[in-house]
This record gives C-alpha cells, structure tokens and sequence, in this order.
C-alpha cells in the first residue's frame, strides 16, 4: 500500500470519494485525513519498539563531550532495555547518570569504569570519552516513513506514494476513528477494533518470549533439581 491507497480505502469506508491524488489535494477533507494520518503514524512509532524501525548503531568515539553526530538525525528513543556498549573495552557503561554524579566525576577528574554516560543538549555524553573506541547501541528511528517504498526514509509523508515502515492496516484503522473523532461522530466500535488490531500486531512483531543466556545449559543445574532417583517401596 502507499499514503494514496490508504487515503482511497479509508474514504470507501466513511463514504467519501476517494481522491487521485493526496499531497497535491486541495479538498479540505483529504487534506484532513492526510494530517490525521501524520498524526497516527508518530503515534504508533512510538508505541512499539517496531523491528522494521530498530537500528544497530555503531560509531567510532571522537574524544568530544557531547559527541557531535550521537545520536543520528532520525533517532526518536532508545529502545527498551538497550545498554550502550564500549565494544573496544568489552564493557556496558553505566547510566543515563544524574546531574550530580555526572558533575561529582568531571569535577574530581576522576576516571569511572566502567564509563558514564548521559544525554546532554540531544546529543550523548561519555565520560571519559577516548578518541578510536567503538561504541554501541541500539535506538528506535523516527523516520517511520519509506519514501516512494523504498531504502530512503523520512518522519512524514512527502508523496503519494510513500509508504509506512510498520502494518499499513492499523493506519487506516487509526485515520477512521481519529476523521470520526474529528467530526464528532461515535467512534467507540472503531476505537476498539483499532485497539485490538494493534495489539495483535504488536504481538507478532516481538519475540516468542524472552531468553535468559544466563539459565544453566553449560554444566550447571538449578537449586531445586536433584540428580539422584526416588525409589517408592511398597
């Protein structure tokens, strides 16, 4: 699908005329319904950590407090329960820290290991910071948009035939009960569908369940497991 055939099948559904054309539209109900499905496509980006917007960050440490380019421009979070790795040193720096203890190592010029780290006027902090160390991390893009569907991305829609990076389906369940809103009619039966479509995608796009690397499978036996048989005599 792209940004037009959502806007078509949308309007066949709350009984419009579907338009040939969206971003060069100038009838104000598909001018509406374009900026309702802004508004519903940065809201889904960030209600999920989406697999398709998870990005493996890698950079090469410039020594700089901030550094300049960390994050990159489409960087909207980090994503749940991501650390930041010095993968030079092979350890997980410690933080996002608070302004005091942050101001309590620079101060003391002390040497904290593992490093600190902070954000600081958007961009991330590391302290010490070593020029030429690999740094790691994992952050959820806001450029949920694919651009004309393809490699480019962006965080709106610029054409007709843009694409979303997340199920397309719950946009347009999204965009019908936000018009509806809009115009002040029932929106609840929609509201609920949209919920439960949601929430079934949500649950296809995480993992099967979580994996623990620190369960004994290398010799190692839980508290509870005895190896021994028990005989029942009669």
């Amino acid at each position: 699908m792209s940004l037009l055939t959502i806007i078509q099948n949308v309007c066949a559904e709350i009984d419009l005329d579907p338009p040939t054309a969206v971003m060069s539209s100038a009838d104000p109900q598909i001018m509406q319904l374009r900026i309702l499905s802004t508004r519903a496509g940065r809201d889904l980006m960030r209600e999920h950590d989406w697999s398709a917007l998870t990005v493996d960050r890698q950079f090469t440490a410039t020594g700089a407090n901030p550094e300049p380019a960390e994050p990159p421009a489409d960087w909207d979070r980090f994503a749940a329960n991501a650390k930041i790795w010095n993968a030079a040193r092979l350890w997980q720096l410690n933080g996002p820290v608070e302004p005091q203890t942050w101001q309590r190592q620079t101060i003391l010029n002390s040497n904290p290991v593992p490093q600190i780290w902070r954000m600081s006027g958007g961009r991330l902090d590391i302290y010490p910071n070593a020029a030429g160390e690999t740094i790691r991390y994992q952050y959820i893009s806001g450029f949920w948009v694919a651009v004309n569907g393809g490699a480019v991305t962006a965080g709106n829609w610029a054409n007709d035939t843009d694409t979303a990076r997340f199920p397309e389906d719950l946009l347009e369940l999204s965009l019908i009960w936000r018009w509806k809103r809009a115009k002040g009619l029932d929106y609840g039966e929609e509201i609920a569908s949209y919920e439960r479509a949601k929430e079934a995608a949500i649950g296809a796009d995480r993992a099967a369940a979580p994996v623990d690397l620190s369960l004994p499978m290398r010799g190692q036996a839980p508290e509870n497991y005895w190896p021994g048989t028990i005989t029942v005599t009669p």
